[in-house]
């Protein structure tokens, strides 16, 4: 008995370790084409997916490729609440980590209308940008920028990118909103919300959370608006025709669904903590004078949580905006929290 288990188990072990080799390649395999695609094109046109002008997409998993990494964000936005449509333009500055044909990003629902790349040495002799080729891929709402030659690694290149789109319905993205005054008039606001997936929808991007960044933000409005991002703004330009261009100081580094910007004609009032953190309420100008009650809390409220965790409050502003029930606009400790109304309680 003893010797036929002995033969028995020899017998099964080479077929257990042949099923078990089988096993690893099918599980490797795929693994090794898909490394081996995200740097460079294959020749078999089949490989990829199709993209919307009927050629082969260069990228075909849902999750971007690594080999191109951003560093920061030059972003530029015009809308216009009358239209209910924006113009907008970036500059990406990114660093390659591995030789690629190609650069993919996040875009849903935008009109790319001019792309070009630099290299950090054409940047520094002011060398224009080489026209790319624009691909785009609907459903895993990704763009590919076919570069001429491959990228070089541990270089950084700058993608500059001018596109335009319609502000988004429902609240995801860059979207229309509306309210009420007491008058009857619905006046209209452009606003941001883009966690957790939705930055894609108001510029190009590395939408993903581990592609972190810094944003520096330009934003035009008409005289009679305000603008507002995550932070401080550093000043104004007049421009022809009456509009205004507001910059913003550089963000700290985080990722895209943190990014928050509005456009709107609320009015606002203001204090500041004890740390010296200066905080503002924003509300419609018919609501203003409900705002100093929710101020008052706001300030108690930062300096009992900065005692409490023994951790300052990490950025140089805290702004809430209220439209008439509840608190809208919330940045604390790096993360940025939108809350609208639903569209029945919209007013």
């Amino acid at each position: 008995k003893f010797r036929y288990s002995a033969m028995v188990i020899s017998r099964k072990t080479p077929r257990f370790n042949i099923h078990t080799g089988f096993y690893c390649l099918v599980a490797i395999l795929p693994q090794i084409s898909i490394c081996s695609m995200s740097y460079h094109f294959t020749e078999d046109p089949g490989a990829f997916p199709v993209a919307a002008n009927g050629e082969p997409f260069p990228w075909q998993e849902l999750r971007l490729p690594n080999v191109v990494i951003p560093l920061h964000y030059d972003l530029f936005v015009h809308p216009n609440l009358t239209s209910l449509d924006f113009v907008a333009s970036e500059k990406i500055e990114v660093l390659v980590s591995n030789a690629t044909q190609f650069i993919i990003l996040h875009s849903k629902d935008l009109e790319i209308t001019y792309a070009t790349l630099q290299s950090e040495e054409d940047s520094r002799y002011m060398k224009p940008g080489r026209e790319l080729k624009v691909l785009s891929y609907p459903p895993h709402q990704q763009i590919a920028l076919l570069v001429p030659e491959k990228l070089t690694p541990h270089l950084k290149y700058y993608v500059a990118i001018d596109f335009q789109a319609k502000l988004a319905d429902g609240f995801e993205g860059f979207y229309k909103s509306t309210y009420r005054t007491i008058g009857g008039e619905t006046r209209i606001l452009a606003v941001t919300d883009f966690e957790p997936t939705q930055a894609r929808m108001a510029f190009p991007c590395f939408d993903e959370p581990l592609f972190k960044a810094n944003f520096s933000i330009k934003i035009r409005r008409e005289s009679r608006h305000i603008a507002l991002s995550n932070m401080p703004k550093v000043k104004t330009i007049e421009l022809e025709g009456g509009l205004l261009e507001d910059h913003f100081e550089t963000t700290v580094k985080m990722s895209t669904y943190l990014v928050a910007y509005i456009v709107c004609d609320f009015h606002s009032v203001s204090g500041t903590t004890s740390s010296g953190v200066k905080v503002s309420i924003y509300a419609s100008p018919d609501k203003w004078n409900q705002t100093h009650y929710a101020l008052q809390a706001s300030l108690k409220l930062l300096d009992f949580y900065e005692k409490y965790f023994d951790i300052n409050y990490p950025l140089p502003k805290l702004g809430m905006f209220k439209f008439h029930i509840i608190v809208i606009f919330f940045i604390f400790a790096h993360r940025t929290y939108f809350a609208f109304f639903p569209p029945s309680l919209s007013m």
